[in-house]
């Protein structure tokens, strides 16, 4: 008889253990899956519009961008971990009326949850901006041709290979030597992109 419920228990143990496996979450639970069941990160072809320099010289602006990220080198499970892998990413940004620039870098991406993300980009750009002693009023004064290219950016992932990032990027002209009478500086862009994961 005690073998009986003792095999009875065992039982009812793994049938609730399967129902729960196979349940929905409750709204209150936090729908967050771990690194290991997001889909692994592959390439990635991001492309958009926005604002170029809102508040300054060149101010709105349309402005067209493109960019391609590339699989983190060391894929890990751990989402923290995962943070310090870097994507290396290669794009433009271009303004038929104002400044363009292309840029290639690292972008450091950390989920916030499975659906949430936001990055930091860092990397090295050219421009093709005004560079003289003269700059035409409604253009920036760039100082140089080259320069470093910073982002900050939110994703939304709408599906396992589809995500929409707004994106804050600023061309920066550190090091450049200011002429007399002339301050340098980058445009700063605002905008969202489609990515597509392939």
């Amino acid at each position: 008889m005690v073998r009986v419920a003792l095999l009875s228990l065992a039982v009812c143990l793994a049938a609730s253990a399967a129902s729960a496996q196979t349940r929905s979450l409750s709204g209150s639970v936090s729908s967050y899956a771990p690194a290991t069941e997001a889909p692994t990160p592959a390439w990635e072809a991001r492309i958009g519009a926005g604002l170029a320099n809102p508040g300054g010289r060149e101010s709105g602006l349309p402005n067209l961008s493109a960019d391609l990220l590339s699989p983190r080198l060391l894929p890990l499970s751990d989402r923290i971990a995962a943070t310090f892998i870097p994507r290396f990413n290669i794009g433009a940004s271009v303004n038929l009326n104002g400044t363009r620039y292309a840029y290639a870098g690292a972008t450091w991406t950390f989920d916030v949850t499975r659906d949430i993300f936001v990055e930091a980009s860092l990397g090295a750009a050219l421009n093709d901006g005004k560079t003289g002693l003269v700059v035409p009023e409604n253009r920036l004064a760039l100082g140089c041709n080259t320069g470093t290219r910073e982002a900050a950016a939110l994703g939304f992932r709408l599906s396992d290979r589809w995500s929409l990032v707004t994106t804050l990027e600023h061309f920066s002209t550190v090091g450049c030597s200011d002429k007399p009478g002339t301050t340098s500086r980058g445009p700063a862009n605002i905008g969202a992109r489609l990515g597509y994961t392939f």
